[in-house]
């Protein structure tokens, strides 16, 4: 099998501060569980072993940012022959605590902040994420901005909800000396899922 992962997703909690009503994962606080570094270190291992340098690893969960090993995580991540590391994140604690932002701009290099960001409107917040979240994605944003850590945005899109918001998210990116890029993933409801569209394919 010659195939490789173009982005290699490494799940280190279901905990999560949000419950969100399109979570395929069904994290949330109710899901307390963070896997041990001893346990990560061994799921990069295998990565590293089966695909030799990855292009791209994503730290994800549940929320990350609430792992109480994520720096030592991210140091982990760091010492093997990752291409282009990335946190996949809500931004809550991003957005409420400077310290922390501070401590993940010592990681400048081949590093990525995956920062959700669905929408500029309450109502449609409150259907994909069970919480109004402008102020949270401001604040992240500020954040971000103030370290200069790259970010990319990630557009929850759903049909008839936010996918009016396209351009105008498009548009603010590109005011936000931090963005990078923005990517759309769009959702199907399926039975009483929804699924979402990977990276690499919206």
């Amino acid at each position: 099998h010659e195939q490789h992962s173009c982005l290699a997703l490494v799940e280190i909690t279901d905990a999560c501060n949000l419950r969100c009503p399109v979570c395929y994962a069904e994290s949330g606080p109710h899901r307390p569980g963070f896997r041990p570094l001893e346990q990560v270190e061994r799921m990069l291992d295998a990565l590293v072993k089966s695909e030799g340098s990855p292009d791209v690893v994503q730290i994800s969960g549940g929320e990350p940012t609430l792992h109480p090993q994520f720096f030592e995580i991210l140091e982990a991540a760091r010492a093997r022959p990752i291409k282009h590391l990335m946190v996949n994140t809500n931004g809550v604690r991003i957005a409420e605590d400077r310290e922390f932002v501070r401590r993940l701009a010592e990681h400048p290099r081949n590093f990525e902040i995956y920062l959700q960001f669905d929408s500029f409107r309450r109502e449609a917040l409150m259907e994909l994420r069970g919480a109004d979240l402008r102020r949270i994605r401001r604040g992240a944003l500020e954040h971000l901005n103030e370290f200069g850590i790259s970010t990319t945005l990630v557009v929850t899109l759903k049909k008839g909800l936010n996918d009016d918001e396209v351009g105008e998210i498009i548009q603010y990116a590109l005011e936000q000396p931090c963005v990078r890029g923005v990517t759309f993933q769009p959702v199907q409801a399926a039975g009483r899922k929804y699924i979402t569209c990977p990276p690499g394919y919206s």
